[in-house]
């Protein structure tokens, strides 16, 4: 009987741990956003590539009212542990030059998705 009480603590402990991460991940991706979101002009968009089973990924970018990329961050794995890493390699670019026509990982998915919606948004207040 007391492996059993072993077996229950194990996997309430593990379960607390699991929310206790899940929540500080929540918190990054909030501080991240509202961090990306204080331009002054210019657009925001974010893609997400949610994944059953595998790697996701979150891409967040900022352009200026001419659709040059200022400002973009990645976050991509498996876990919690996953935090968002500024992309350097994309800022200064055109937005149209950072879309991948066959997109196969889901980092490509998830920048398309974001590009779409900074698209969508300069659309709506063209207008």
């Amino acid at each position: 009987m007391a492996s059993w009480s072993v077996f229950i603590l194990v996997f309430v402990g593990m379960w607390l741990l699991q929310i206790y991460f899940t929540i500080r991940q929540s918190k990054h991706y909030q501080r991240q956003f509202y961090e990306m979101q204080q331009q002054s002009s210019g657009y925001m968009g974010v893609g997400v590539s949610k994944r059953r089973f595998g790697r996701g990924a979150v891409v967040m970018i900022t352009t200026d009212p001419n659709g040059i990329i200022t400002r973009a961050k990645q976050m991509s794995g498996l876990t919690v542990f996953a935090r968002f890493r500024e992309q350097n390699a994309m800022v200064g670019k055109p937005i149209e030059a950072c879309r991948t026509d066959n997109p196969r990982t889901a980092e490509e998915q998830a920048l398309n998705m974001a590009i779409e919606k900074v698209e969508a948004e300069r659309k709506k207040r063209l207008d």
